[in-house]
């Protein structure tokens, strides 16, 4: 199936594209994913930035006391494995496709040829990246707002003694540091031991 470059003109590159730009895009790979399959493995190299043409996806991860769970999901028009596209270092999360999934795919070495070929197609992908991670910034302030204001509001209504106790342990831990003597203070003092002599007992004597 044919890469429709007419999608990524107007959901990816925001603006027409030259005969060139479209010939330089055949580079991009199409893949077809079925439901329940994994479109991302956590682990795996990264290197390449996929595209999501149709169908929906979630991303998932491990977390340490939560267990599985859901980060986002993904819907079409979402370029998402951006993060280690350009580092090729290894997947965060893993990524399973919802529904079918129809995913387009490029990868850092196709990318270093539009960069020296087509610097201004490169350009225009490049500035989708940051508009996808912005995006992803901006969502996270909306997230995390209200639970910092939750936090904010409980640590009000938290009695006096806990709000002060790390102080108050500080202060303590100071007042001990420089009051308590140390152990080699015990060992010193301003009387030496008396010591005997090694010169051998006189007596006296005796008329």
């Amino acid at each position: 199936m044919a890469i429709d470059i007419a999608w990524l003109e107007k959901n990816i590159i925001n603006r027409p594209l030259s005969a060139s730009e479209r010939q330089a895009l055949s580079c991009i790979q199409e893949t077809a994913v079925a439901t329940g399959q994994k479109i991302i493995t956590e682990g795996q190299p990264g290197g390449t930035l996929e595209i999501m043409y149709s169908g929906r996806a979630k991303v998932e991860d491990n977390n340490r006391y939560e267990g599985r769970i859901t980060l986002a999901e993904i819907e079409p028009g979402t370029l998402f494995g951006e993060l280690t596209f350009l580092n090729k270092k290894r997947r965060t999360a893993d990524v399973t496709a919802l529904e079918p999934c129809e995913v387009y795919s490029l990868t850092q070495d196709a990318f270093t040829g539009l960069m020296q070929n087509q610097h201004e197609l490169a350009y225009a992908i490049l500035a989708a990246i940051m508009e996808r991670q912005t995006n992803v910034i901006m969502s996270q302030r909306v997230t995390l707002a209200p639970l910092l204001r939750t936090l904010k509001e409980k640590a009000h209504k938290l009695p006096l003694f806990i709000k002060i106790a790390p102080v108050i342990f500080i202060i303590l831990y100071i007042v001990a540091f420089f009051l308590i003597p140390s152990k080699s203070s015990y060992n010193t003092g301003t009387s030496q031991p008396a010591t005997q002599s090694s010169a051998p007992a006189t007596t006296p004597n005796k008329r």
